[in-house]
């Protein structure tokens, strides 16, 4: 039984590693607050962009990176005709197909498609902002779009200014097509006033007037795309090759996402809307989740509800890793104690393993006479740990992937999202003694003895795979680890002075 819990607790950590580095999406580390930039902060900046020509005939192409995203924008029509995402190595926009294009109607009746116009683009040094410029041949009407990709997030920020147009006037931003290259299983989203409507359920509009908040498409467990209003636009529409917004304001502010259905990246996004507007868009909810996906936000929430009183996110996660292997103790306390009780019947179980090792099946009836004889459980031991495992796995996948902007410091780490090589240092201690400790707690000899060797290089093993975790995840291991040697000290005292009666 010993060697099913090792082999179960080996078991873990090789999935939660192989999670990591083949499954999540990990977190980029935070960053500062960035509104979005107004025109009066363009004019100011200006002169930190170079310019660039835009007589090219079918357009120039030119790139903005940051961490997670690699954008081509086309000089001609000021459009994206890239958005590609660097981790999981896929592209959204179709190959001649584009993003946030522009078309005008002027109330003469007059329409101008800027798809078709030559911009003026202004990029900076870093790659990360981007303004498109458009003015007519008399001067009299000019466009200016300012895109900007915050640091290794997934989405971009937006702002259109109009200028000379009579007033009236209105303009349609819009994403052609869906997600990449196949359009597979994808259906579109809408959320107005409040209430999501979602293709493959309630269906979608092809019209959405006044109070329509937000628009986009998604594949089944993949992909999102969210092109979402900071103002009140005129309507959303969905044609057959585009969907996208109409809009009369002078100033008009977008956000754009374009990656995975991640939580808390929607979460991270949602907030800041907030803070801008003052609304909640609810696009946690955009998201496709799985069984697992919910099971993590449920504890985050509960992440969320402890940091609400501490106001500080290292101290939440001890505490939430404090809850949980509470509500686990009587788990806990039973399968130590079916150990220790194992290890008093061992020497019954190594003599019927002498006197039967040539008969299979003798071997296995009396070992179950004597496990019935003296009321010892030999599977007590090792279901406690098949139900910790989905509990330890799922609070492991949310704080893989939690972003700590809001508060990141915890004592000496300055950031949960990032690794902490001293904390690692820490956590591998205890980890030799919470091994140490279940050694004690083993049968001798045998093969158990040679698991026991090997066991003792499993916390340098680990070590060496989680040194590149974020410090958040490190932390909830060590507590975690500490709380369990903890209990294996007390328990094994306790399963020392424990008889083993026969029934």
């Amino acid at each position: 039984m010993e060697k099913n819990v090792i082999l179960a607790t080996v078991l873990s950590v090789i999935i939660l590693i192989g999670y990591n580095f083949l499954v999540s999406t990990r977190t980029p580390s935070p960053e500062n607050k960035k509104e979005i930039p107004s025109v009066t902060q363009e004019r100011e900046t200006k002169t930190l962009f170079s310019e660039i020509p835009s007589e090219w005939g079918e357009g120039k192409e030119f790139t903005m990176e940051n961490g997670a995203l690699k954008i081509t924008i086309n000089s001609k029509g000021g459009v994206v005709k890239s958005w590609y995402i660097k981790k999981s190595k896929k592209e959204l926009i179709k190959k001649g197909a584009s993003a946030l294009g522009l078309n005008l109607f002027l109330p003469s009746g007059e329409n101008i498609d800027l798809n078709r116009e030559n911009f003026q683009i202004k990029i900076d040094d870093k790659g990360e902002e981007a303004i498109c410029s458009w003015e007519s041949k008399d001067n009299k009407y000019k466009i200016i779009k300012i895109f900007k990709i915050p640091q290794k997030k997934y989405y971009g920020l937006l702002t259109i200014k109009t200028e000379g147009f009579p007033q009236l006037t209105e303009y349609e931003l819009s994403w052609q097509g869906g997600i990449g290259e196949k359009y597979e299983d994808e259906e579109r989203l809408a959320s107005f006033r409040g209430v999501i409507d979602e293709e493959k359920k309630q269906g979608v509009k092809p019209k959405y007037p006044k109070g329509i908040q937000w628009m986009g498409i998604r594949q089944k467990k993949d992909l999102i795309v969210i092109l979402a209003s900071l103002n009140q636009p005129l309507a959303g529409v969905f044609k057959d090759n585009s969907w996208g917004f109409k809009h009369n304001k002078l100033k008009s502010e977008w956000v754009i996402y374009g990656g995975p259905q991640d939580y808390f990246q929607l979460r991270t996004i949602n907030e800041k809307i907030k803070k801008i507007n003052g609304e909640d868009y609810h696009l946690t909810k955009a998201g496709a989740y799985n069984l697992w996906s919910y099971l993590s936000i449920g504890l985050i929430k509960v992440l969320l509800f402890l940091y609400s009183f501490t106001h500080n996110y290292g101290i939440a996660i001890i505490l939430l890793t404090l809850l949980i292997y509470g509500v686990l103790s009587p788990l806990t306390f039973k399968q130590y104690e079916s150990m220790g009780k194992m290890q008093k019947v061992q020497p019954h179980i190594a003599a019927i393993q002498k006197k039967f090792k040539n008969d299979p099946k003798r071997l296995q009836v009396e070992m179950m006479g004597i496990y019935k004889q003296y009321g010892v459980n030999p599977m007590s031991g090792c279901l406690p740990m098949v139900v910790q495992l989905p509990v330890i796995f799922i609070l492991y996948r949310a704080l893989l992937n939690f972003d700590f902007s809001e508060n990141p410091s915890f004592l000496w780490i300055p950031d949960l999202s990032k690794p902490n090589i001293p904390l690692l240092l820490i956590l591998g201690v205890v980890m030799f003694l919470q091994q140490r400790a279940m050694q004690k707690m083993q049968p001798r000899g045998g093969q158990q003895e040679g698991l026991s060797k090997i066991m003792q290089f499993f916390p340098i093993f680990l070590i060496v795979i989680l040194w590149s975790l974020p410090s958040g995840v490190m932390l909830y291991w060590f507590v975690s680890s500490l709380f369990s040697t903890l209990q294996q000290f007390f328990i094994s005292k306790k399963s020392s002075n424990l008889a083993v009666k026969k029934g």
